[in-house]
């Protein structure tokens, strides 16, 4: 499994932990009208990520995101600048 599935695998189960949707989580589908994500378990969300990925997930970045393959992306994508790590 090389990393990025890896990430993929546990962003997807993160999403499904907070949301509303039974089984993995569609990638393109909009978190919060399709998903469930209501604004107390989005931040619950970008907390875990970023204990999970140790790394610091700006918030203005995180609202934009819609969707959980968004949410891979952005985790995937992280801004090297700021010393984020991938564990």
């Amino acid at each position: 499994m090389d990393d990025e599935e890896r990430i993929r695998k546990d962003v997807l189960s993160i999403v499904q932990t907070y949301g509303k949707v039974k089984g993995i989580p569609p990638l393109d589908r909009d978190l919060y009208t399709d998903l469930g994500i209501e604004s107390v378990n989005a931040i619950s969300i970008l907390l875990a990520l970023e204990s999970r990925f140790h790394m610091h997930i700006d918030d203005a970045r995180f609202i934009e995101v819609r969707t959980a393959g968004g949410l891979v992306d952005l985790v995937v994508r992280k801004p090297a600048d700021k010393g984020s790590c991938v564990a």
